[in-house]
Formats: structure tokens, C-alpha cells, sequence
């Protein structure tokens, strides 16, 4: 009876620290794309936005689509991979960003498209990313790029807490 109830409380101990658990990385620069100043400011960026509304937004660098068909797919497995996004909440972003390949893409939870439709993200790379991409601004593109998600999703309205 002990044995049952002691294993019954270490689940439930486990159940709530992974749930209010915080994301250890929100950067995975693969590709070496950004210095190391670009690589925490970006990361001091996303970090706070997970502590405001626990949405999770990570960062993926890539040289290659790594077997995948396009980087859309790539991106949804890195996705579920790194679980990206809180249970139950389904409240994560990932933007892949290809230096070499000159690709972009965000991709969001079920969670989060219900506040930020893949137009909206869509919008945000044809705008705001890809100019400053052409002028080999890799860095400016991909830090108004998160910041325009970043903005988005701490609107009020857009919150999902």
C-alpha cells in the first residue's frame, strides 16, 4: 500500500514539474549563422516571452532540410522533436532559418495559430525578414522577424494563459 502511494505521488510530482517546467534552450544555431552576442540577445528575447505568457519559441539554424522534403516539414518535426510548446496548451513557435538554403519559415502549435495564422507568419517573413535577408542582413531579418511574433502574441486579445 506505501509502495502504491509513494509511486502514486512521485507521478504526480513528475506531472507537475514538467508541466511548469521552463524551456532550458530556446536557440539551436546548427548552421553557426549568428555570433554569440546575436545568439543571447535572441535568447534573452524568447526567454522573457516564455516567462510573460508561456508560450515557447525556438530558434533553429540548418544547412539542410536533414531528409526532410521542405523546410515546413522540417520544421514541424523539429517541433515535435523538442516538444516545443506547453502540454495541453499546444503553444509553441518554431522559425528555421537556412543561411545557405536563403529559406525561412514559422511554424506555430494548434495553440498558437488560433491567435497567429500561418498568412500572419507568412506576412512577417515577405515584410519583414526576406528585405533585410537580400541585403545579407541575416541577423536584422531574423530579429524583426521574432520580434513581430514576440509583439503578436503578447497583444492582449492574443494571449493564451
Amino acid at each position: 500500500m506505501r509502495a502504491a502511494l509513494f509511486a502514486s505521488l512521485l507521478l504526480c510530482l513528475a506531472f507537475v514539474s514538467k508541466k511548469d517546467k521552463h524551456r532550458e534552450q530556446f536557440i539551436y544555431d546548427d548552421e553557426n549563422a549568428f555570433s554569440t552576442d546575436e545568439r543571447t540577445r535572441l535568447d534573452t528575447l524568447l526567454r522573457g516571452h516564455e516567462l510573460r505568457t508561456t508560450n515557447e519559441i525556438v530558434l533553429i539554424t540548418t544547412e539542410t532540410y536533414r531528409g526532410w522534403e521542405d523546410l515546413a516539414l522540417f520544421a514541424a518535426s523539429c517541433g515535435d522533436s523538442l516538444v516545443v510548446g506547453k502540454p495541453r496548451k499546444d503553444n509553441g513557435v518554431v522559425i528555421v532559418f537556412s543561411k545557405r538554403l536563403r529559406e525561412v519559415y514559422i511554424a506555430g502549435g494548434l495553440g498558437t495559430e488560433q491567435v497567429m495564422a500561418p498568412a500572419r507568419s507568412q506576412k512577417y517573413i515577405d515584410s519583414l525578414m526576406l528585405p533585410l535577408f537580400k541585403e545579407n542582413m541575416f541577423f536584422d531579418g531574423i530579429w524583426a522577424g521574432t520580434n513581430a511574433v514576440v509583439n503578436h502574441l503578447e497583444l492582449p486579445e492574443n494571449r493564451m494563459d
